[in-house]
């Protein structure tokens, strides 16, 4: 039930506070509200309770626990809301005024959590459910100690005590024992605090410290010592220039990689093991092709399957590069997408390698890698950073990075030192940081900026190029990124050597044929070579070409069932050919040879037309004399070119799992809360994935 003071409250509130309760609390704008009751019933979800208390700095977060464990502070509500933490306590609507006193709004002790700072449930709650355990009345409280009694108990009723300074529970074997009131507290310490009640049990197997004497173990004021001032260390100095060439650097070469892997899964996709994952042979396969460490490659795939840049194909189990053509986009582009996926995905590609629960570590492309705490922990990781970087300007060592961030999120702790490192090394992969400091692009991206950020390495990225080097050992090698356009007929002219920043590729005799089945001729191959090289075309290259010219399509392979034609004594010889053993054969005409498939031997079903295996049968023959054949088969339509970069080119960016609502929906909801027409606008703080 929502509170009389709690509406009150947010009727009193002008349409700019409303517009920054809207703000901060998102998940409070749902399409049927009308009302301040449904509101505030909104504010009060669960669910809402819990992200707004993900977002409190520590003296907050302690300020909350406080008035939950101890009440709230006494004294006029004004003076207190009008002064840190409760200023913003009372902005996120987690308390609330009533009259002249100061209220917690209802949900928000649950939405703590059942050990708030790490104390027990009250004496009395714990005592009934004892009772009920062991089936009899429940105890007399005991009388809470005071830290001067605790410091007077024996020192191994101290010592069992120091365990449970941390943490309420603890394990103990047939906790549900009655204990023996005359227990020595040196020889039996803990039935010594069984029998008074400081120990009570939960089940048969572990036993609780109540409230009362945990807090008079620590004091009194388990918050006294929480840091109230947020930990702000110097900077080292980094230039600018130092720093943004590290992180340009970086942007190109996780593009490079990326491209190269999509490149390597196509010739040979990445096979799953039975049980999930990706073995070891395999890992060392991809990472010899990519001369990459382990480390590198593991995050390398983890980012290729937040981005949806690789994909899963559920019939072979195996790993194939998504059919968007991802390498045609321009660079901005492709870097927006990966980071935009990056800042809204699930995935943790540092994840592999950290253990579990059931002692097995993370796998590498597996469900471990997947946890929706993901998105939060990166938006805490490079706020913090950019706070640090605005309070001292300069590089930040990873743990005072986390160190920060602990402080801003306390309640996100446990996961930043689980994924906060590993984070921090995908973000200086993305560009993000360069030599420690937060770079430009980095800064855009932690306050929402995504057009900003890819604008930055947008100015970092030079030209692509559109020329190569030419050389006599048939060789042509890119010193830089070539547009894609240059880079696609590259390929098909010849086989790529090496993933490296100078592109590498070789023309032979074979990627010539390739590229003469795919519709060149050696005019245009030659054209091509010319207007893209830096010099003379060599003449080794020259001759190269015009031979597989003058070779190609002696013997031609068309689908029918397969029908070859070309010279007739070509076509003898392969009709006596050992490899086309097992296949019918019929010449139909001069120079026509039709293959129609495997033979049937006896009490066998005839096979189907010859494809596929014996496409490659009928290739093997015919190279087997010395011929280079032409394969006409139906030729895919031409990919896009670089300049249609659009939603086409790049795979569906994964959807934030909060998103949050447009700035039409905000002012909607004011309008119809303060029956206003012109409401302030709500401040814009989309984030680079949509989630507010």
């Amino acid at each position: 039930m929502v509170p009389d003071g709690l509406l009150r409250d947010l009727a009193a509130r002008s349409p700019g506070e409303l517009a920054a309760l809207l703000d901060a609390r998102p998940d409070a704008v749902r399409p049927g509200t009308t009302t301040t009751a449904e509101l505030a019933e909104a504010l009060l979800s669960r669910a809402g309770l819990s992200r707004a208390l993900d977002e409190l700095s520590r003296p907050e977060l302690d300020a909350l626990e406080r008035a939950v464990v101890l009440g709230t502070p006494d004294g006029p509500a004004g003076p207190l809301l009008a002064a840190p933490p409760w200023d913003r306590l009372h902005r996120l609507a987690l308390v609330h005024r009533d009259g002249n006193a100061l209220r917690l709004v209802p949900g928000v002790a649950e939405a703590l959590g059942r050990y708030p700072a790490g104390l027990g449930r009250p004496h009395r709650v714990l005592a009934a459910r004892a009772a009920r355990l062991r089936g009899g009345e429940p105890a007399a409280p005991a009388s809470p100690a005071s830290p001067a009694e605790i410091v007077r108990w024996p020192a191994p009723v101290r010592e069992v005590l120091e365990r449970f300074r941390s943490r309420p529970v603890g394990l103990l074997p047939d906790a549900l024992r009655r204990p023996d009131p005359e227990a020595a507290a040196a020889a039996r310490p803990v039935d010594w605090l069984l029998a008074r009640g400081v120990l009570l049990p939960v089940d048969s197997r572990h036993v609780e410290l109540p409230r009362e004497f945990g807090l008079a173990l620590r004091g009194g004021d388990p918050w006294a010592r929480s840091p109230q001032d947020p930990p702000l260390p110097p900077g080292t100095r980094v230039p600018d220039r130092l720093r943004d060439n590290a992180a340009a650097a970086a942007v190109e070469q996780v593009l490079r990689r990326l491209a190269a892997l999509r490149a390597e899964l196509r010739e040979r996709p990445l096979t799953t093991l039975r049980a999930g994952g990706i073995g070891v042979r395999e890992l060392r396969r991809l990472r010899t092709a990519l001369a990459l460490e382990h480390p590198e490659l593991v995050r390398l795939l983890g980012l290729a399957e937040l981005a949806g840049l690789v994909e899963l194909d559920p019939d072979t189990s195996a790993w194939r590069p998504a059919p968007a053509p991802f390498e045609d986009a321009e660079r901005p582009e492709q870097w927006l997408h990966v980071v935009s996926s990056w800042w809204a995905a699930d995935v943790v590609p540092s994840a592999v390698g950290l253990p579990l629960a059931d002692g097995t570590v993370v796998g590498v492309l597996t469900r471990g890698t997947h946890s929706p705490e993901a998105p939060p922990v990166r938006r805490a990781l490079l706020r913090a950073h950019a706070d640090l970087a605005e309070a001292a300007p300069g590089g930040h060592a990873p743990e005072d990075v986390l160190a920060l961030a602990r402080w801003q999120r306390p309640r996100l702790a446990r996961p930043l030192d689980r994924w906060g490192p590993g984070m921090l090394a995908e973000a200086a992969e993305l560009g993000l940081v360069g030599a420690d400091a937060l770079s430009p692009a980095g800064r855009a991206v932690a306050a929402g900026r995504a057009e900003e950020a890819a604008r930055a390495v947008a100015g970092w990225l030079p030209a692509p190029a559109r020329t190569v080097l030419l050389q006599g050992d048939l060789t042509a090698t890119a010193t830089g990124y070539l547009a894609p356009p240059v880079a696609r007929a590259l390929g098909e002219l010849a086989d790529a050597e090496g993933h490296g920043p100078a592109a590498r590729h070789r023309f032979t005799e074979r990627s010539l044929h390739r590229a003469l089945d795919a519709g060149w001729d050696p005019e245009s191959i030659l054209a091509w070579l010319a207007e893209h090289s830096r010099g003379p075309v060599p003449q080794a290259l020259a001759y190269l070409v015009e031979e597989a010219g003058r070779d190609h399509g002696r013997v031609r392979i068309t689908p029918a069932d397969w029908v070859l034609t070309g010279e007739q004594d070509l076509l003898e010889a392969l009709a006596r050919s050992p490899r086309l053993a097992g296949h019918r054969l019929r010449r139909p005409a001069p120079g026509v040879l039709v293959v129609t498939g495997d033979e049937p031997g006896p009490g066998r079903r005839r096979a189907g037309p010859a494809r596929g295996g014996s496409l490659e049968q009928l290739v093997a023959a015919v190279r087997a004399t010395g011929t280079e054949p032409a394969v006409e088969t139906v030729r895919p339509a031409p990919p896009p070119s670089a300049g249609d970069a659009g939603p086409d080119l790049l795979p569906q960016a994964p959807a934030p799992r909060h998103p949050g609502p447009s700035a039409e929906e905000v002012e909607d909801l004011l309008a119809r809360l303060t029956g206003a027409d012109d409401v302030p606008p709500p401040p814009d703080r989309t984030d680079p994935a949509g989630e507010h």
